[in-house]
């Protein structure tokens, strides 16, 4: 289970630096959106078997919390 834990994080961390590279305040002005794709995104990634699903839930979870993080820190307008 900590392994599937730690995928999750890493594959969140993969997307935030993916996106601190592109363009953060634009992730951050548009933070649901991004939230809902990427996430839908990675539940297609993963889709086979129930540990990749749950890695999928994982990683759209700490995602979810670093946009918010971001969103609150940059307050795009």
């Amino acid at each position: 289970m900590l392994e599937t834990v730690g995928i999750g994080l890493l594959t969140a961390l993969a997307f935030a630096i993916i996106m601190f590279k592109i363009n953060l305040e634009f992730f951050a002005k548009y933070h649901w959106q991004t939230d809902v794709i990427v996430s839908a995104g990675l539940m297609f990634l993963f889709y086979g078997t129930f540990s990749g699903m749950v890695i999928a839930l994982i990683a759209g979870i700490f995602l979810s919390i670093f946009l918010y993080i971001s969103r609150i820190i940059i307050q795009p307008i």
